[in-house]
């Protein structure tokens, strides 16, 4: 899958894959939703690109 949705363990020994798909749309809302609702922290990896989604609005992630 190209994109992942990385979590931190609650224990704070780092971050593990909670979620992952192809679907960028797909991601990118259920990260955001969980970093809204959740209470550790969550980044998005894009292994084509093979670094963290910092900004969503930037087309390098959209194909």
């Amino acid at each position: 899958m190209r994109y992942q949705v990385m979590v931190d363990h609650e224990d704070g020994s780092g971050f593990h894959q909670f979620f992952e798909s192809e679907d960028f749309e797909e991601v990118k809302a259920f990260a955001m939703r969980l970093a809204f609702f959740g209470t550790h922290p969550v980044y998005v990896y894009d292994s084509k690109v093979g670094d963290r989604i910092r900004n969503f609005e930037d087309p390098k992630y959209w194909l």
